[in-house]
């Protein structure tokens, strides 16, 4: 027994251990033998992880697998790509088994050669890229018939046709908002109607849109590329996309060029500016749009119709932006903050009158008096004292 803990017999010298002894050194042996055997079932499963893991590197990027976690307790926690469930063993095996039977399936499908789309008769090497294909043909499948725009899927129609062209007979008994089913109706209550708290600070808010833009200002988002931080989600989305254009993604206009970040962009391009597709024109002014509700949004401006208004104080607005503006003074959220100082603003606007007023000094200059101003507007109004008699500053031309 000695000799398995390192110490020979031989300088060992026979003697007498007392019970509380003996039995202190059989546990320290049983222990040290544990040991031993817990670091030799270690190292082999971490070399079956290690084989794994290289046998995995050779497949695709795509691949995904699905194991089994194995609780103490009576349940197993089941996990396949993001989902985790506890489950009962018999539960867990019954899906592990399902799904390995589906890719079997799948993997069977993947042999047949040469497979066509009924749609436009292109062939593919097997059903997998099929499908994937196909559903280029049904994105756009199921067109509104009230207006030009298209849905992947019934639901989606159906859904807009109950927001847009349904008539809107249910009226909301805390604003002026109307809708068309009862679904909506509720929706819109429980979004706008219902007080809440928030779980950090615990300020009470008049409805859950209140709320979502109070709990940006609880966390800061930081951009990975520029480490720039934001406090509105919104905003943050919209730097992703802009921020380190040598890696963002181009969409280039076949016919004229032009160049686009976005896709949506690029087609919205080619339906109103080369006429490919259905558009509406502006009657005031004959600009064109690919949607109704981008045609909508753009007749406010010659309408002047207040459509939009604020559910905490009633007051109305012409455009969306400017009722996101007037809420944030409700909400006391001030999303844009200034990189030099850190004071933030309620739109990037404000935040560029501010940079030009404190960091940056006036940069708009007068060409007949030097003076220079902070903004466009105040040298605007400042030329214009220059060619009014009645002004101190009237400066008379040479014409004259």
């Amino acid at each position: 027994m000695f000799s398995d803990l390192g110490v020979s017999s031989e300088t060992l010298l026979p003697q007498m251990l007392c019970e509380n002894c003996a039995l202190s050194t059989v546990k320290s042996y049983v222990f040290f033998k544990l040991y031993q055997y817990s670091t030799e079932r270690w190292s082999e499963i971490l070399n079956i992880v290690n084989d794994n893991l290289d046998k995995s590197s050779s497949q695709k990027q795509d691949v995904q697998s699905i194991f089994l976690v194995i609780n103490k307790s009576e349940n197993i926690l089941f996990q396949s790509r993001s989902q985790c469930v506890k489950k009962t063993k018999k539960e867990a095996l019954i899906k592990f088994r399902g799904i390995v039977n589906r890719h079997r399936s799948l993997k069977k499908k993947e042999t047949t050669l040469n497979v066509a789309c009924s749609f436009c008769n292109e062939t593919f090497s097997n059903l997998i890229l099929l499908m994937k294909h196909m559903k280029q043909h049904n994105r756009f499948s199921h067109p509104c018939t009230q207006c030009p725009k298209k849905f992947s899927n019934a639901f989606l129609l159906k859904e807009h046709k109950e927001r847009i062209h349904n008539p809107k007979l249910l009226k909301c008994s805390y604003c002026t908002e109307k809708f068309s089913t009862q679904r909506q109706l509720k929706l819109h209550l429980r979004f706008y109607h219902v007080e809440v708290s928030c779980n950090i600070c615990l300020f009470k808010f008049k409805s859950r849109k209140e709320l979502r833009t109070h709990l940006n200002n609880h966390s800061l988002l930081e951009c990975e590329m520029c480490q720039k931080k934001f406090r509105n989600r919104q905003t943050y989305k919209r730097h992703i996309k802009t921020c380190n254009k040598d890696n963002q993604l181009q969409f280039i206009c076949d016919i004229c060029n032009k160049v686009y970040s976005h896709k949506s962009t690029l087609r919205t391009h080619i339906a109103t500016d080369h006429d490919f597709g259905e558009v509406l024109m502006c009657e005031w002014c004959n600009k064109k749009f690919d949607a109704l509700s981008k045609l909508k949004s753009h007749a406010l401006k010659h309408t002047k119709e207040k459509n939009f208004q604020c559910h905490t104080c009633g007051g109305k607005f012409v455009s969306k932006p400017a009722l996101l503006y007037h809420t944030r003074l409700h909400t006391g959220e001030t999303p844009y903050p200034c990189d030099l100082c850190g004071q933030s603003f309620l739109s990037a606007s404000r935040r560029m009158a501010h940079k030009k007023r404190k960091h940056f000094g006036p940069t708009e200059e007068c060409h007949i008096c030097n003076t220079k101003f902070f903004t466009g507007f105040q040298l605007r109004k400042h030329i214009q004292r220059h060619s009014n008699p009645h002004s101190k500053l009237y400066v008379a031309n040479d014409e004259e």
